[in-house]
C-alpha cells in the first residue's frame, strides 16, 4: 500500500492509466491541471516510482542563405562535369570545388591539373549527390534519415555551413509504471498535506488522514548567491580602514598623465611611463588639465627639480592608471586649504590599477590596491609604521618586515614585505613613504603627508587554496559555487 496521494498526483494517474505516453502538454490537459500543477505531480510520482519521464531534445535543421545557392548544383559536381572532357587546370574560384571533389575521391592533381578518378567517373554518369539531394529534402521541410549515408551528408553540410541545426526547448513525455499501475482505489484517496489551526480546532484532525512525505526524493541542488572572493575581501578590507578612522575616496582609472606621472614628480623620461609598463589610451588621447594654478606649481617643481621642462603634450596623455597613488594627489590639492583644527585628515582608497606586465603567479596586467594617506602636522615614519603594521595585524599577518626603497614621490622610501609559508620566500606587497616636500608645496599644502600604495590581489595567495592570481579570473563558477568563505 502507497502513502495517499496528493490531487494532483492522482489526476495524472488516472490520466496516465490507459497505458499511453503523453506529452506534458497532453497531459495536463487529460487531468484537468495547469501544465506547472501537472509537472509538480510528475516530479512527486517519479520520485515514488510511479512514472517515467523522457526527455528529449528538439531541434530542426534548416537551409542556409549560402545553402540555397546550392540547392540546383554544388561546385563540385561542376568542377567534374569540366573535367569530363580531360585533364583542367584549376582556377583560383575552383578552390572550394577542388577541396570536396579530393574529399569525395573524385579526381586527383598531376602536374597542376585535375583529372577523373574512377569514382569521379561514376559520379558524371549518376548526376546523383547525397549532399545535394539531402539539401533538398532539408529544404523541403523533410527531417534528415538516421542511416549512415545520410548522417554522413549531414555533417558535411553542417561542416559547409550549409544548413543550421535549431535546438528547441526540451520535450517531455510522462508513462506510467508497475508501481503506478498498482495504486489500490484506498489509496487513491487525497490524505491531508499540512495540520492547520480549523483541523486542530475542530478536532477533525483525529479523522483524517495524512499524506507521507518522502524525505528522501531527489531535488535540485541550489545554488545561493555568492560574492566573489575579490569582492568580499575588498569589503574586508574597507572595513578594517573605516575603523581605523580613516574616509574613503576615490579617483578615476583613466588619468591624465600629469595627475598619474607629474604631479607625483616623476619625471616625463622616467621608465615608468615607457610602452612596457604603461597602457595608453587612444581614445581618448589626451585629457585637459583645468587647474592652471597647479600646472603652473608643478612646471616649477620640475624645473627645479629635474631641471626640465614640462612636455604640455606629455602632460595630457590620457593613461590607465599604474598606481591609486593619482587618486591621494588630488586629495591632497582638495584638502590643501582645510581648517586648522581639522587634521590629521585620514584617507584610503581601494581600486583597479593597471601595468603591463608579464603574467606571472603573482602578476597580472590588472589588478587592485588599496592606498591611503594621513595628512597632518609633524607625521614621522613610527607613524606610518604604527598605521601599517595595525593594518596587517587586523588581517592577521602579524610577520611584515619594513624595508628602505626608493619611489619618485617618497622620501624616505619603504617596501612592505611578509614571508609566504607555502613558498618559503619572502613577498613584496606594498610601498610607502613621505610624500617629499617639493609635491605637497606644489599642492599648495605646507603639512607632511604620510602615504602607502598595498597590494590587495597577491595577499588572496594567503588567504585562498590558489596557486596563481589568474586562478581568481577564470570563466567557470563551479569553484565560485563550492568555495567556503575567507577565514580573514
Amino acid at each position: 500500500m502507497v502513502g495517499f496521494l496528493h490531487e494532483y498526483e492522482l489526476a495524472v494517474i488516472k490520466a496516465l492509466r490507459e497505458g499511453r505516453k503523453l506529452g506534458l502538454g497532453a497531459l495536463a490537459k487529460s487531468a484537468g491541471l495547469t501544465v506547472d500543477k501537472a509537472m509538480w505531480a510528475v516530479e512527486n510520482l517519479r520520485g515514488s516510482g510511479m512514472v517515467e519521464v523522457e526527455r528529449r531534445a528538439s531541434s530542426s535543421t534548416v537551409v542556409t542563405d549560402e545553402g540555397k545557392r546550392y540547392l540546383k548544383r554544388f561546385p563540385e559536381e561542376e568542377l567534374i562535369r569540366r573535367a569530363k572532357a580531360g585533364p583542367m587546370r584549376i582556377g583560383a574560384g575552383d578552390r572550394i570545388a577542388l577541396v570536396w571533389a579530393k574529399k569525395n575521391g573524385w579526381v586527383e592533381i598531376s602536374e597542376g591539373k585535375a583529372s577523373l578518378t574512377a569514382k569521379g567517373r561514376e559520379a558524371v554518369a549518376s548526376d546523383s549527390y547525397g549532399q545535394r539531394e539531402l539539401l533538398a529534402a532539408i529544404s523541403s521541410g523533410e527531417r534528415p534519415g538516421k542511416g549512415a549515408d545520410e548522417q554522413k551528408a549531414m555533417e558535411a553540410l553542417v561542416e559547409r555551413g550549409l544548413v543550421d541545426e535549431i535546438k528547441g526547448s526540451a520535450e517531455i513525455t510522462v508513462s506510467i509504471t508497475a508501481n503506478g499501475r498498482a495504486v489500490e482505489t484506498d489509496a487513491d484517496v487525497e490524505g491531508i498535506g499540512a495540520l492547520t489551526r480549523e483541523l486542530i480546532s475542530g478536532g477533525r484532525w483525529r479523522e483524517v488522514k495524512f499524506r507521507g512525505y518522502d524525505i528522501g526524493s531527489r531535488f535540485e541542488e541550489a545554488h545561493p548567491a555568492r560574492l566573489h572572493p575579490m569582492h568580499e575581501f575588498i569589503n574586508v578590507i574597507r572595513e578594517i580602514w573605516l575603523r581605523m578612522g580613516f574616509m574613503e575616496m576615490s579617483g578615476p582609472i583613466i588619468e591624465s598623465s600629469f595627475w598619474n606621472f607629474d604631479a607625483l614628480f616623476a619625471p616625463q623620461d622616467h621608465p615608468t611611463r615607457e610602452m612596457q609598463d604603461t597602457f595608453f589610451i587612444s581614445n581618448p588621447r589626451y585629457l585637459d588639465i583645468e587647474d592652471v594654478e597647479l600646472l603652473g606649481r608643478v612646471r616649477r617643481m620640475h624645473s627645479q627639480g629635474w631641471n626640465a621642462r614640462l612636455n604640455d603634450e606629455i602632460s595630457r596623455q590620457a593613461v590607465l592608471r599604474t598606481h591609486v597613488t593619482s587618486v591621494s594627489a588630488r586629495h591632497i590639492r582638495k584638502f590643501a586649504e582645510t581648517l586648522e583644527e581639522s587634521y590629521p585628515i585620514k584617507l584610503f582608497s581601494v581600486g583597479r590599477v593597471f601595468r603591463n606586465e608579464t603574467v606571472d603567479y603573482k602578476h597580472l596586467a590588472e589588478f587592485y590596491q588599496t592606498e591611503g594617506i594621513i595628512i597632518g602636522n609633524n607625521l614621522t615614519l613610527s607613524n606610518l609604521k604604527d598605521t601599517l603594521t595595525k593594518f596587517y595585524s587586523q588581517l592577521g599577518i602579524d610577520n611584515i618586515r619594513i624595508k628602505p626603497s626608493y619611489f619618485p614621490f617618497t622620501e624616505p622610501s619603504l617596501e612592505v614585505h611578509y614571508y609566504d609559508e607555502k613558498r618559503g620566500s619572502e613577498i613584496e606587497i606594498g610601498g610607502a613613504g613621505i610624500i617629499r616636500e617639493e609635491i605637497t608645496k606644489a599642492m599648495g599644502t605646507n603639512k607632511s603627508v604620510l602615504a602607502w600604495g598595498l597590494t590587495v590581489d597577491r595577499l588572496l595567495l594567503k588567504f585562498m587554496d590558489i596557486e596563481t592570481l589568474s586562478e581568481l579570473y577564470g570563466s567557470g563558477v563551479g569553484w565560485l559555487r563550492g568555495r567556503r568563505g575567507l577565514e580573514v
